[in-house]
């Protein structure tokens, strides 16, 4: 499905059961069918919906460069057009970031959200980082591959899993160089910092031991300056949670989501 945004971009996205909504978030360079797996977990008990951020997957690409609290005003616009209950919001990685925008932004709409994998602010190095990847990324999705995948996936997930693999390896050539650049600056300019400390919306923060690119320290500091956070670790897993563990991560937000004053 596509739903039509005011600024004329279509956002792809899938929605599916009934009751909740549960709206999910991916990581950059990735599309809304990397939730399948939760999806299904999740469909008996609520209403899941996986986007597709803007320039991924099935959504229209800008014209312009983009940032996190562009992204997440195309979710609000949708969640407004859902003209009925609060929905909780789940992202992973960059999708974090954006459900962290929206929890600021526009928390009247949300239930809850949830962040995994993710972090709220950038340090200087940080910074110079996210800009290398971002010009690497210009040069080519090919260039970007290998170490993209190594640093998602442990060696004991590539060996046993190559599947899983090969499936993010072939989403991520299907990007747009140009737009996997902007997704990248957005993610270097993230500093949302202290003002989450103002968010009252319930939040639950997941990391993962393994995540060579999110530290759980990380998700720690984000659960400790939101007021109503609570955190949780997945054991022996690495920078996408709910990829490699679509079970666990589902049966976690649905928990969640159960501990909510508006959830049935």
């Amino acid at each position: 499905m596509n739903f039509r945004l005011a600024n004329g971009l279509s956002l792809g996205f899938c929605s599916r059961g009934g009751g909740l909504p549960v709206v999910l978030l991916h990581p950059v360079g990735l599309r809304g069918a990397f939730w399948d797996g939760v999806v299904a977990a999740l469909e008996p008990h609520c209403r899941p919906i996986a986007i597709d951020l803007r320039g991924h997957g099935e959504s229209d690409v800008p014209a312009a460069p983009f940032g996190i609290d562009d992204m997440a005003d195309d979710v609000i616009e949708l969640l407004r057009a859902l003209a009925g209950e609060k929905a909780v919001v789940v992202g992973c990685s960059m999708g974090g970031m954006v459900a962290q925008a929206v929890a600021l932004r526009a928390p009247e709409l949300l239930a809850g959200f949830v962040c995994a994998n993710t972090g709220h602010t950038r340090t200087p190095q940080g910074r110079v980082t996210m800009e290398q990847r971002a010009m690497q990324a210009m040069r080519g999705m090919p260039g970007v591959l290998d170490i993209t995948l190594a640093r998602w996936f442990s060696e004991t997930v590539r060996l046993q899993r190559p599947e899983l693999v090969a499936q993010a390896r072939d989403w991520l050539l299907e990007n747009d160089p140009i737009v996997h650049g902007w997704a990248w600056r957005a993610i270097r300019d993230l500093e949302h910092g202290d003002r989450l400390r103002a968010v009252q919306v319930p939040a639950l923060a997941i990391a993962a031991t393994e995540d060579q690119s999110t530290a759980p320290a990380a998700l720690r500091a984000l659960a400790d300056t939101l007021p109503h956070a609570t955190y949780r670790e997945m054991t022996g897993t690495g920078h996408l949670a709910p990829y490699e563990q679509p079970a666990l991560f589902a049966e976690w937000v649905w928990e969640f989501c159960k501990s909510l004053p508006r959830a049935e």
